[in-house]
């Protein structure tokens, strides 16, 4: 099954707290469900609707933890960016 592409324009209008998704390496996720057990809090909404790549990859704490960050976006993801 194809992936379903989102424009920019699309993904940059789920930037809330109840609709909140995020571009990793130009996956998209709908990380809404998953905003509440973030152990960062609600630091994410920061990359809400907005390509989070550079900003996860600096994070200190997300290296250490990266295989079960890879595992919980896999579940979330959505879709691809429009190409």
């Amino acid at each position: 099954m194809m992936a379903r592409e989102y424009s920019l324009n699309e993904i940059a209008r789920h930037c809330y707290v109840h609709d909140l998704w995020i571009i990793f390496d130009n996956k998209v996720y709908d990380m809404t469900a998953y905003l509440d057990s973030h152990p960062g809090g609600k630091a994410m909404l920061r990359q809400a609707g907005k390509d989070a790549t550079i900003a996860m990859k600096l994070i200190q704490m997300h290296n250490i933890a990266w295989r079960t960050i890879e595992k919980k976006l896999q579940d979330h993801q959505i879709g691809i960016v429009e190409r």
